[in-house]
C-alpha cells in the first residue's frame, strides 16, 4: 500500500542544519513556512561539523542533523566520529558535499548515515529525506489516515466512513480501523450493532497514557480485519477533548492499524483542521442541494489553503433524487466545486436506514452492490489497493548512523 509521506503533516521532531553555502542555508530556511513542517522545529546554524559537535557537547542533539561539508576527505570521516561521541544514539545525519562520489556515498550509508546529498540542494530533496527519517522514528510511515467530512448535517458522511472502512477490511483484506470523533454525538456503532465501550474523553486518556490492555478493552471487533472505537456517554453541552489529545490517540491507533478511516462529522472544529491536516485522503460528503453544496465549496477551499497543492481529496455526491426537482444537475455541481466528483450515491433510504434498524453494515447487504461500488471503489483509491494487489508487511527501519558509528 503505497502512499506519499511527503503530502502529510509531519510528527513533531527537531531537525538542525549546519550550513557553509549561502544557497543551501536558504533553501533549509524555507522549511520554516512549510505548512508541512508546522510541528518541526528547524534550526539553522551557519558553520559546518566543527559547530555541530560543539553544540552537541553542550546541548542534547536532535532527532535529525544535517551538515555540510566542502571536505570529504578521511578527516572529515574522522570527525563524524567525534560527532557521534557528543550525540544520542538513534539520531539521524545527511551530509549535504561538494561533488557526486558513488564510492563516499556507499562509505558514508555503509556507515548508518541517512543519505548523502549533492550541491545544490532543492527544498524537496530536504522533504524528502527528513519526512522519510522523521516518520519511520515515530512509526507512522505505514500507516493510512483517512478522513470522512461533512458538508453539513444530515449528509450522510458517517454512512460514507462505514462503507469505505468495510470496504478495505471486507475487499481488500486490510486490517482497518474505523473511529469516531464526535464522542457523544457520533452514530458511527449503530450499523454495526455495536454500543460504545467508551466515552471519548475516556479514549483519548488511554490513548495518552493506558496500557495495551486498555486499548483493547475500548476498541472493538466489526469484522475479521475491520475494528471499530466508538465512543458515548460524553456530556453533549461540554467541550470535548483537544486537538492534541485526540492526536495522540490517532498516532497510537496508527501504529497497530495500517488504514484508519475517521469520522470527522460532528467533531469539534479544531480536531477536523488538525486530523485534515494530517490526512492522507480526505473524504468529503456533501448532497447535491445547494446549501449543502456551499459548504463544501467552502470546505473545499479551507483544505486547500490549510495544505497547499494537496490533491488527494475527494468528493461524494450523497441522496441523489431525495427532492429531484430541487436539485443542483451535475454539470453545475462540477462547475461549482471546479472538480468531478468521485462518487454519487443515490438516495435508497430502504438499504441504509434499513442497515441501521437491523445493525448489518450496508456492505453485507446484497441488494445494496450496485449503489455501493463507487465507493468501494473510492476504497481502492484511497488505499492505492485493489483486491488483486495486496501489500506485504512493513521494512524495518535503519538505525540512526550514532548507533552504527558506536557499535550498537
Amino acid at each position: 500500500m503505497s502512499q506519499d509521506i511527503t503530502a502529510t503533516l509531519l510528527p513533531a521532531s527537531r531537525v538542525d542544519f549546519y550550513t557553509l553555502d549561502d544557497a543551501t542555508a536558504a533553501t533549509a530556511g524555507q522549511l520554516t513556512t512549510d505548512w508541512r513542517f508546522a510541528r518541526v522545529a528547524v534550526h539553522v546554524t551557519r558553520g559546518g561539523i566543527d559547530a555541530a559537535v560543539a553544540a552537541y557537547s553542550q546541548y542534547a542533539s536532535p532527532d535529525m542533523i544535517i551538515v555540510e561539508t566542502n571536505d570529504i576527505s578521511d578527516a572529515f570521516i574522522a570527525q563524524l566520529g567525534q560527532l557521534a561521541g557528543v550525540c544520542a544514539a538513534g539520531t539521524d545525519a545527511v551530509i549535504v558535499g561538494p561533488m557526486n562520489d558513488v564510492h563516499l556515498y556507499r562509505n558514508l550509508v555503509g556507515m548508518g548515515v541517512r543519505d548523502y546529498l549533492v550541491r545544490p540542494v532543492s527544498e524537496d530533496d530536504l522533504v524528502n529525506v527528513i519526512a522519510k527519517a522523521i516518520t519511520d522514528k515515530h512509526g507512522l510511515s505505514g500507516s493510512r489516515l483517512v478522513t470522512v467530512s461533512a458538508a453539513k448535517g444530515g449528509v450522510g458522511a458517517t454512512t460514507v466512513a462505514q462503507v469505505v472502512a468495510w470496504a478495505v477490511a471486507d475487499k481488500l483484506k486490510q486490517k482497518t480501523m474505523l473511529m469516531d470523533a464526535a464522542g457523544s454525538a457520533g452514530s458511527l456503532g449503530i450499523s454495526f450493532g455495536i454500543e460504545p465501550a467508551t466515552s471519548l474523553t475516556e479514549a483519548v486518556r488511554v490513548g495518552a497514557s493506558g496500557s495495551e490492555d486498555d486499548m483493547k478493552r475500548i476498541i472493538q471487533p466489526a469484522g475479521e480485519h475491520l475494528s471499530v472505537l466508538v465512543c458515548g456517554g460524553d456530556p453533549i453541552l461540554t467541550d470535548s477533548p483537544d486537538a492534541d489529545s485526540v492526536e495522540t490517540l490517532v498516532n497510537r491507533i496508527m501504529h497497530k492499524y495500517p488504514v484508519v478511516v475517521m469520522d470527522l462529522s460532528g467533531a469539534a472544529p479544531g480536531v477536523q483542521k488538525r486530523m485534515l491536516a494530517r490526512a492522507n485522503n480526505a473524504i468529503i460528503v456533501s448532497t447535491p442541494m445547494l446549501p449543502s453544496l456551499r459548504n463544501c465549496r467552502t470546505l473545499i477551499n479551507e483544505i486547500r489553503n490549510l495544505r497547499a497543492g494537496f490533491k488527494d481529496f475527494d468528493v461524494v455526491i450523497n441522496k441523489r433524487g431525495a427532492a429531484s426537482s430541487e436539485e443542483v444537475s451535475d454539470k453545475d455541481i462540477k462547475a461549482a466545486l471546479d472538480l468531478e466528483p468521485f462518487a454519487k450515491i443515490p438516495y435508497a433510504p430502504k438499504i441504509f436506514v434499513g442497515a441501521e434498524f437491523e445493525g448489518k453494515p450496508v456492505g453485507q447487504n446484497k441488494a445494496a452492490a450496485d449503489i455501493l461500488r463507487p465507493l468501494e471503489a473510492l476504497a481502492q483509491r484511497v488505499t492505492g489497493l485493489s483486491e488483486e494487489k495486496k501489500e506485504g508487511g512493513k521494512k524495518e527501519a535503519p538505525k540512526g548512523f550514532l548507533k552504527m558509528l558506536k557499535g550498537k
